[in-house]
């Protein structure tokens, strides 16, 4: 078995399992990844929803077609091959990360400072939860919490009340659904 076999059979592994495991669609559709959740920036490395296997098909990907390429145009020993193509495979995994979690970037833009939304998920005492919210023709998600540390319960309609980078800051409309008066039972 020649090197240039070997360096496309690892190719080949790579497209196969980018096309098997459903990378491809990804990349073609990445923001299916982010769910419409928009949450700060310093979170996406960690906590972006691609599987594992993405970074590693990914790499394979890369890696066996820098040392093809190699292999057919330079003089190099296969040593440099390896090494460069193993670069080559780590970066193009670091990029193709990095690209993914742009595209699930916070939007810069968004006009969501004033308005009502909906709470999806639970903002608790202190902390965080996540509102949805109608942005042109799409529903968004985005991280929130309340003005005074109040728990909101899911399903409670908020007034956002202002916006603290990729964070709203909300609190619970006076009336729900344009009911002021209370249900007499």
């Amino acid at each position: 078995m020649t090197w240039a076999f070997t360096y496309l059979v690892i190719f080949l592994l790579g497209f196969t399992l980018a096309i098997v495991t459903g990378l491809v669609k990804r990349l073609l559709h990445p923001s299916d990844l982010c769910d419409s959740v928009i949450v700060p920036a310093h979170e996406h490395w960690a906590r972006l929803h691609t599987p594992k296997t993405d970074l590693l098909v990914s790499f394979l990907t890369f890696f066996g077609l820098v040392a093809l390429v190699l292999q057919g145009l330079t003089l190099m020993t296969h040593q440099m091959e390896i090494l460069i193509g193993l670069a080559a495979g780590l970066i193009g995994a670091i990029i193709f990360r990095g690209w993914l979690c742009k595209t699930c970037e916070p939007a810069k833009h968004l006009e969501a400072s004033s308005g009502t939304a909906r709470v999806v998920k639970t903002i608790p005492v202190n902390g965080f939860g996540q509102i949805e919210l109608q942005v042109g023709d799409f529903y968004v998600k985005l991280a929130a919490r309340s003005r005074e540390s109040e728990p909101i319960p899911d399903g409670t309609v908020v007034t956002i009340l202002e916006r603290d980078e990729s964070i709203l800051i909300v609190s619970p409309c006076d009336h729900e659904n344009g009911d002021s008066s209370p249900k007499d039972s």
